[in-house]
This record gives structure tokens, sequence and C-alpha cells, in this order.
């Protein structure tokens, strides 16, 4: 999917367009389209977010802004374990 798409499927998310079902299926198919491993999780929590130390108050990204990090996100690779 491209951004664009992206940003589409991402507002109809957060606004809630559809049944508990096909919300759902959004949120799969965002998921399968951006590397972020917690992609369409983002539009509702920070990253490590953690729910006993971190408010949600101040957490009001926008729809492109969450789409840009999920995205742009790089695993990290570890090397393999060395041999003895």
């Amino acid at each position: 999917m491209t951004r664009d798409e992206l940003v589409v499927l991402g507002n109809k998310i957060v606004n809630c367009e559809g049944t508990e079902v096909e919300i759902n299926e959004m949120i799969d198919k965002f998921n399968k389209n951006v590397p972020h491993p917690n992609g369409a999780n983002l539009f509702f929590y920070p990253e490590n977010f953690n729910a006993r130390t971190d408010d949600l108050k101040s957490y009001n990204p926008s729809v492109e802004d969450v789409v840009d990090l999920a995205l742009n996100y790089n695993p990290v690779v570890l090397p393999p374990p060395s041999k003895r």
C-alpha cells in the first residue's frame, strides 16, 4: 500500500468507520503493510508505552505522523552468535 492509502486506512481506523469486525480487518491490513511490529497500536498508544508509568493525556498524534513512524521503522538486527 502507498503512504496515502495507509493514511486513508488509518483515518478509518481512528474514526471507527465500520463494525468491530471491519475495524479489526482494517487493523490487520494496516499491520501487514508496515514494517513496525505494532503499527496500528501507535494510533492509540505511544511506542514503548508503559501503562504503569506513562500518561496518555498528551498523546494525540496525527494519522500522518503514525503512518510515517510505522513506515520508517527499522528493526534492530542482532548479529548471529559467534561459534566457539
